[in-house]
């Protein structure tokens, strides 16, 4: 099944095609970053302007390994800028496709 990508923003990162959207998220007042790769391999929502900086996994591969499936959710090592642009979008599937550690959220209450 292929990507809605009308309303979608197109970029390329690593010779792998990803789509982002800002939306106003269902469950709470927060806009989130949505970002997907083309093979939906890797599926992030980035909670905006809260005050602990996280994402969420929801895709199959995060940091260069295969996950269980459930929303997973990570402290971001870098701040996120009041406006959403490429340039952070592209931090942002860097550091989520990079080979190193993330600091799981555990036990600590977030709002999404």
């Amino acid at each position: 099944m292929s990507i809605r990508t009308k309303g979608r923003r197109k970029i390329i990162v690593g010779n792998k095609v990803y789509f982002w959207y800002v939306a106003l998220d269902d469950d709470s007042p927060y806009n989130v970053l949505n970002i997907v790769s083309e093979d939906k391999c890797l599926i992030l929502s980035c909670p905006l302007q809260t005050e602990l900086e996280y994402v969420i996994s929801k895709g199959r591969v995060f940091k260069t390994k295969e996950t269980d499936g459930c929303w997973n959710r990570y402290i971001l090592p870098f701040h996120i800028p009041d406006v959403v642009t490429p340039k952070f979008v592209e931090q942002l599937i860097d550091w989520s496709t990079e080979d190193t550690e993330a600091v799981q959220i555990n036990g600590i209450e977030v709002p999404v």
